[in-house]
């Protein structure tokens, strides 16, 4: 009965909390960028995984009496997934081999004796789907007259990447100086992306036995646990107050094992060097400012 009632009550809650959140959610006004639209899916996969520690932890603490046990559970759920995940490494690969095949057309198009603006338009139809997003928000602002820089700049920011930010300062340079070099510029950068795409998927494919070495570990830990749980003979010790210290003190260690190893198996990404215009980032931020006051 107790653990039918933790875990109806656990259910309860869990309803609560996704109904709650999907009614408190706003939909994303257009034309936002897809570094915010990523920041608000991570925020909806972070309130998933809180939704789901909350039963975790209750019906770990119905069967075993042990809070330390009921939050280490939690724990597990919340971050097992961003330990386990490759999602992140897989799509910024994908967006530089769209970016490497996009700037080989552009540069295909400037040869040709195409105009700059013109090529950035025509780009959109043709545009890799890593990558489509941030082109054709580009092509749309160069047809609503904003100024090419400022175009760029933003095109750079929905990128995100260090890389979109060296062939955007490239086409900036070359709009203001209207030279006609941008197509070998442009071309010499596909050829650096195409090496960096080729050494990163090298470092992958070794990190992916670390990777699967961190699973095997963390299947290790889940076995134990259930062996743990199930012999009570076994794990009665943990029942006291010093047990309790004892098993926080391991599930501590434990878990910074486990981020120690994460750390070890993932490529820190590097820093942008291209920020967008001052007086346009300001407008932007004023704007949502200027809407709540009206209201």
């Amino acid at each position: 009965m107790i653990i039918a009632a933790a875990f109806s009550g656990a259910m309860i809650m869990t309803g609560v909390v996704v109904g709650v959140g999907e009614l408190t959610r706003r939909a994303p006004a257009a034309g936002i960028p897809p570094a915010r639209m990523l920041a608000a899916r991570r925020m909806t996969a972070a309130r998933t995984r809180i939704a789901l520690a909350l039963p975790a932890g209750l019906v770990m603490l119905a069967f075993t009496r042990w809070p330390v046990a009921a939050l280490a559970a939690a724990a597990a759920v919340i971050f097992v997934p961003k330990v386990t995940a490759v999602r992140a490494a897989r799509q910024r690969t994908g967006r530089l081999e769209g970016l490497e095949q996009w700037t080989r057309r552009l540069s295909d198009m400037l040869t040709a004796s195409r105009g700059l603006e013109d090529a950035l338009e025509v780009s959109a139809r043709s545009a890799p789907a890593a990558i489509a997003g941030p082109v054709t928000a580009l092509s749309r602002r160069l047809s609503a007259r904003i100024g090419t820089e400022e175009a760029l700049r933003a095109f750079a920011a929905e990128l995100d990447d260090p890389a979109g930010d060296r062939i955007a300062a490239a086409l900036i340079i070359a709009t203001s100086e209207r030279g006609g070099a941008a197509g070998g510029v442009l071309s010499a950068l596909a050829g650096i992306l195409a090496r960096d795409i080729a050494a990163r998927r090298e470092i992958e494919a070794e990190r992916a036995q670390h990777r699967t070495t961190l699973r095997w570990i963390i299947a290790f830990i889940a076995g134990f646990t259930v062996f743990a749980i199930v012999n009570r003979s076994y794990s009665a010790p943990y029942g006291s107050v010093a047990g309790q210290i004892v098993l926080a003190l391991v599930a501590s260690l434990y878990a910074a094992g486990l981020g120690w190893l994460h750390r070890l198996g993932t490529i820190p990404g590097p820093g942008r060097f291209l920020d967008q215009l001052p007086g346009r980032a300001a407008g932007q931020q004023a704007a949502p400012q200027r809407a709540e006051a009206g209201r």
